[in-house]
């Protein structure tokens, strides 16, 4: 029976000059199998077409549509259709779709088969990857293989640990399979030798929809000699840790220059960027490696529009392999061109959690201090910006020529808004022949407090959630402008206590937006909803 319009889907944001539509099949990070992570995304402007959907991991997929389905349709039919039948939906996530068969069921698995063209998974963890596995059958009688897209040390880790045809048969195209799906291994940063300009290292997903892929940590694992899935991109195990991967080619948005971007540090090293804030480590670190993770950027490039979905994800503050500044530092130059509307992220926990406790993910305050750091990254990336600008203009050359008949290494002051350090700006001092130039490495990693000196982190403990607002700077632009205004954070992955009381959402929720008022952030949270349908 069809479900009441009481029971309808919430949905959010205006399908009006919308460039994305996600619908969320999986919002929550378990330990309940019928709601973990899993979305549906495309291009507004698809119209539905054959392959012109993504999923971004799929620990609950085909269930979920057909539950989101049975809103509308039936769940059963006596009857089979009538050659030529077509209906179509008005409301609902899947509004406009035009559908060949009667129940929802069926209807789902149309949607798997014919409209889903590849499967993005940031990582081979089960409540990421169950909903894939289980639903790889239905695509017997599909058309052609899905792509799993994905860094090469997840690829490797599905292929090992998952269609093995020891825990699941092996319905993949290597290894003698059966040829369901197939595998796409991305370049880690993006494929510098693919697209131009604001398009170079993104690789085409489905109609309309591209992307490039980064890797984060989440979490540590023991250290057992051999591994497919810790330490880097490509799966490399044992003794081949040592061997500098060849991995990151890092696409320059600013002025089309191409770097590479540092060797990521040797999982038996644990050595991080000078200035990453966090405790020191113990000594016993070399046992441990860290868990990999990874962040998906999805680009519109008809709207020159973008998001980004993270999958599993720790802070770099206490992380044994910091990764995520090399994240904000690539979507920094985005979000100040406004081309970045949307950040899923996980937000596993409220704040009464210990960092101990973490394991692996993030709670308020550590999402707040993530978010600061690329909130300073912006404003940094806007001032050099207008600093630029500013270079190219005739009244600046003249007092750049005049300095020249004065000194023999002229320098421009830059204000830096958003760096404040004590009651003044921070400045830094850009000599002549550095304007413009290419960025050539990431910037420094600094603490939440946007102060450049501020040190780590403190300690929390479940009274004191660690975040203190009358040491944080506002964030914000020399219009007063908040840095990250116009940008959506979409809070997925919550873990459910299962527990009587008021869901965690609420406390998550009430605590992100104060943190983040304190500080002037500008960015509007929302937790998903299953089933939900989110217009960016």
């Amino acid at each position: 029976m069809v479900k009441s319009l009481s029971e309808q889907a919430p949905r959010s944001g205006s399908k009006e000059d919308a460039a994305f539509q996600v619908i969320v099949l999986g919002a929550s990070g378990g330990p309940r199998e019928d709601n973990i992570t899993g979305l549906l995304v495309r291009a507004a402007s698809s119209k539905w077409n054959r392959g012109s959907v993504i999923a971004v991991d799929a620990g609950a997929h085909l269930a979920s549509i057909v539950r989101i389905l049975e809103r509308h349709l039936p769940s059963a039919s006596d009857s089979k259709p009538p050659q030529g039948y077509e209906t179509s939906l008005n409301e609902g996530p899947f509004s406009g779709l035009r559908l060949p068969h009667i129940t929802a069921k069926a209807n789902a698995v149309h949607i798997f088969r014919e409209l889903i063209h590849s499967f993005l998974i940031t990582h081979p963890h089960l409540d990421h990857l169950s909903g894939l596995a289980i639903n790889t059958p239905g695509l017997e009688y599909g058309r052609e293989a899905k792509a799993i897209v994905a860094l090469p040390s997840m690829i490797d880790a599905i292929k090992t640990h998952i269609f093995n045809d020891t825990i699941w048969p092996n319905l993949s195209d290597e290894g003698d399979g059966a040829g369901f799906v197939t595998y796409r291994r991305l370049i880690e940063g993006g494929n510098p030798r693919l697209g131009s300009g604001e398009c170079r290292g993104y690789v085409n997903v489905c109609e309309g929809l591209a992307t490039k892929c980064w890797s984060v940590s989440h979490g540590k694992c023991c250290f057992k000699g051999s591994t497919h899935q810790h330490g880097n991109s490509h799966g490399l195990g044992g003794d081949q840790f040592f061997f500098p991967p060849r991995r990151i080619s890092k696409v320059s948005d600013n002025d089309g220059y191409m770097s590479s971007a540092s060797t990521q540090p040797n999982p038996r090293e644990f050595s991080a960027p000078p200035s990453t804030p966090g405790k020191p480590l113990p000594a016993d670190t070399h046992s441990f490696v860290a868990v990999d993770s990874s962040a998906f950027i999805i680009r519109n490039e008809a709207r020159s529009a973008e998001i980004i979905v993270f999958g599993d994800i720790e802070p770099d503050s206490i992380s044994i392999q910091p990764r995520n500044y090399i994240v904000w530092d690539d979507i920094a130059s985005k979000v100040a061109q406004g081309s970045l509307r949307a950040i899923f992220i996980e937000c596993s926990y409220d704040d009464s959690v210990r960092d101990e406790d973490l394991y692996g993910h993030l709670c308020p305050r550590h999402l707040i201090a993530e978010l600061g750091y690329l909130a300073q990254a912006v404003a940094t990336h806007r001032a050099n910006s207008s600093n630029r600008k500013g270079a190219e203009s005739p009244g600046l050359l003249r007092r750049k020529r005049k300095i020249d008949e004065a000194t023999s290494s002229p320098q421009v002051q830059i204000f830096a808004p958003g760096l404040e350090q004590g009651n003044g700006t921070f400045q830094r001092q850009v000599s002549e022949n550095s304007l413009p130039a290419p960025r050539t490495q990431q910037s420094p990693r600094i603490s939440p407090t946007f102060a450049p000196d501020a040190g780590p982190p403190r300690s929390v403990t479940v009274e004191d959630n660690g975040f203190d607002d009358t040491k944080q700077s506002k964030a914000t632009n020399d219009q007063g402008e908040p840095a990250l205004e116009g940008v959506s954070v979409h809070i997925i992955h919550v873990k459910d206590p299962l527990t009587d009381g008021p869901p965690p959402d609420d406390a998550i929720l009430r605590q992100l937006n104060d943190q983040a008022g304190a500080i002037g952030l500008g960015c509007q949270f929302s937790v998903t909803k299953w089933g939900e349908s989110i217009w960016i």
